[in-house]
């Protein structure tokens, strides 16, 4: 691809940038979905490499690192971002393969799930996957067998290792083509779900897909009555323009070269992004 050969150039660019231009302060989330187990060695390494270079940060501390953000009264040695990791969708390998390499580093995550997937099984399950999940890109048939979401005994699991589990949706289900009752049913009554099944308070919601285009002012209204933040799939860092309710993430694939991850880790193509920022900001403010 050619944006992978040109990371590593486009790469030194920016680091010669950092050197006459203080970036701002902030923090990126990361955004992993199904991290196979052929992708295990690739995925620790990327995870060393932000722990060595970036830092990280958990869940809980997310609030407070707002806060300081909005009232200016955040700085760090480091130049770069630390960083926060979060899985969407609930695959099994988020529990088989991921999390036992974040427990060897000390990392807690944001897991967030489905539950109306989540409470179906095999066949049936594997066609709500490709519909909902796969959007009808992927045929039920094509999935392999071993590709299926995290029980509820598993996601309690996760749960006593320290991580968060947030909701995705109750059925992975586009929001800005939904209204209403619909609504409710995939965020309120989701929440709600989760919080009898895991014995918890659900605060996070991460809206299916991710992009501008599957959010709307009505879904924000709805997500911010009920969760204490939000977080979409736009890239970029989130800073003193971040609210609670308007949270970034970067989508990584462990599998693609390391210079192209480094790349995504210092914002090398957040200007792409600029415009759905500040309409998701926008949104978010309607909440």
């Amino acid at each position: 691809m050619l944006r992978h050969r040109i990371a590593t150039p486009w790469y030194m660019a920016m680091k010669m940038l950092r050197a006459i231009r203080r970036p701002q302060p902030g923090f990126r989330i990361l955004l992993f979905h199904d991290v196979v187990a052929g992708d295990a060695g690739e995925f620790e390494k990327l995870v060393e490499y932000v722990i060595r270079h970036h830092g990280t940060i958990n869940p809980g501390e997310v609030g407070g690192m707002a806060e300081k953000l909005a009232s200016g009264s955040s700085s760090s040695g480091n130049w770069r971002a630390p960083c926060l990791f979060s899985f969407d969708d609930g695959f099994i390998s988020n529990s088989q393969v991921a999390a036992p390499i974040l427990e060897k580093h000390g990392i807690q995550a944001l897991f967030f799930i489905c539950p109306e997937l989540t409470e179906l099984s095999g066949q049936e399950q594997r066609v709500a996957i490709a519909r909902n999940v796969f959007n009808g890109r992927v045929k039920a048939n094509a999935l392999n067998h071993n590709q299926r979401l995290m029980k509820w005994e598993e996601l309690s699991c996760l749960r006593a290792q320290g991580h968060t589990i947030g909701c995705h949706g109750m059925a992975h289900r586009r929001l800005s083509e939904l209204g209403g009752t619909q609504l409710e049913h995939e965020i309120i009554a989701a929440a709600d779900l989760m919080d009898e099944r895991l014995d918890q308070k659900t605060d996070w919601y991460a809206y299916a897909f991710g992009d501008i285009d599957s959010i709307s002012g009505e879904a924000m209204e709805t997500i911010s009555s009920r969760f204490q933040f939000c977080r979409s799939g736009i890239r970029g860092l989130n800073n003193a323009g971040s609210t609670s309710m308007s949270l970034l993430a970067d989508s990584l694939l462990p599998a693609a070269p390391i210079a192209y991850q480094k790349l995504l880790l210092e914002g090398g193509v957040d200007f792409r992004y600029a415009a759905a920022r500040e309409q998701y900001r926008k949104l978010s403010q309607t909440g």
